[in-house]
């Protein structure tokens, strides 16, 4: 079982032109987004302010904290910490109601990776509190030899520092990394740390995800190999 401290485990020699491949979360690999909208809406409501979905889709991606700094205009960091509290609480308590489950085929294509030979991360902007919490209960821990979280990191998505954190984690060069990622915000981050990336229109358009390397619509018909070498890139 992964956790910020544990060690990369040993892989065989990778079959792809990558030695890493590193996933974003929410909307990338669990189907969370309408789970966050709603504690960020019902935390917004505390605060006397609205939050519509096309107000939230631009937050995708962002650090709660920085949501609470930029848009509730909270500067006081034990205002922050506090309001990010109430927002997990809020977010606990819809899942448990309205559970989270994976995006489709994402268990399956994150097993299937084992045959690679290729080292996994996770580089996620939500709060390890709530990372554990969702990985545990859908028994992913298992896939990941590193794990980031947003905290763990001085600057958010669309800055390069997550991803740059999870090689350094993984122990392998950003340009030998390869990232799945949902939204523009982490696609800019992903090329700004020197990394290709692969983008999944799970919560965004093709249009809205263009300077990703490769965008496919689901995991069930991607075949990585095939994808890699058959769409003009190279690493």
């Amino acid at each position: 079982m992964s956790n910020e401290n544990q060690q990369p485990t040993n892989k065989s020699k990778s079959i792809l032109p990558c030695k890493a491949i590193i996933f974003d979360m929410d909307g990338t690999l669990l189907e969370s987004t309408e789970a966050d909208f709603k504690a960020w809406e019902k935390t917004y409501k505390s605060y006397n302010k609205v939050l519509t979905y096309e107000l939230y889709h631009p937050l995708l991606g962002i650090r709660s904290a920085d949501v609470i700094r930029n848009y509730l205009g909270f500067a006081n960091e034990t205002d922050v910490k506090r309001i990010m509290k109430e927002k997990f609480d809020h977010f606990v308590d819809y899942v448990n109601e309205h559970p989270v489950k994976p995006v489709a085929g994402a268990g399956y294509f994150l097993e299937s990776l084992s045959s690679f030979g290729v080292k996994i991360g996770l580089a996620t902007s939500s709060r390890q509190e709530k990372t554990m919490l969702l990985l545990t209960r859908l028994n992913l821990l298992q896939y990941f030899d590193a794990i980031v979280t947003g905290e763990q990191v001085n600057k958010s998505k669309p800055a390069p520092d997550i991803f740059l954190k999870a090689a350094k984690k993984l122990e392998v060069s950003p340009d030998l990394c390869l990232v799945f990622e949902d939204g523009p915000i982490g696609v800019a981050a992903a090329k700004s740390a020197g990394m290709k990336c692969i983008a999944i229109t799970t919560t965004h358009t093709d249009e809205q995800l263009r300077q990703a390397d490769w965008i496919i619509d689901q995991y069930g018909n991607t075949n990585l190999e095939d994808l890699l070498k058959n769409e003009g890139q190279s690493y």
